[in-house]
């Protein structure tokens, strides 16, 4: 009889443990999500099969200066801004210090390609990130 308490006892501790470690590493994802959900701003990424690690630009903010912005890519990096539209110069990709060639473009709400030129106008909205992605020349 002893043994059979001393078997429910720890099993009990086991699945106790086992379910509560698993809930904080839940709690921490939905957090995480939530954190970029609420960003406002811009963030560049590489394509499937394009190579960058590093990007600058500029943005203008009506008939305001220039500013100079960088992201690194080799993870996930917002550039955190006020909603409204833009004015986006002189973006430049680089990899390994080297500036390399490259498209760049938005998906548009319907699905489709969005070509980002310099000079381009962008919309930045409230609380959702607009997200640039970088591809080869073809």
């Amino acid at each position: 009889m002893k043994k059979r308490i001393v078997y429910l006892l720890f099993s009990a501790v086991l699945v106790l443990s086992t379910s509560c470690s698993k809930d904080e590493e839940e709690t921490a994802l939905v957090s995480s999500e939530a954190k970029i959900s609420t960003d406002t701003g811009l963030s560049f990424a590489n394509s499937n099969g394009f190579s960058a690690d590093y990007v600058t630009f500029k943005l203008r903010h009506g008939t305001g200066e220039e500013k100079e912005y960088g992201q690194n890519l080799s993870n996930y990096s917002v550039t955190t801004l006020e909603q409204g539209p833009r004015t986006i110069y002189q973006i430049k990709a680089f990899n390994d210090g080297q500036e390399i060639p490259f498209k760049s473009f938005t998906y548009g709400e319907d699905g489709n390609k969005n070509e980002v030129k310099s000079t381009s106008i962008i919309e930045i909205m409230d609380k959702k990130v607009l997200q640039i992605v970088l591809e080869d020349v073809e």
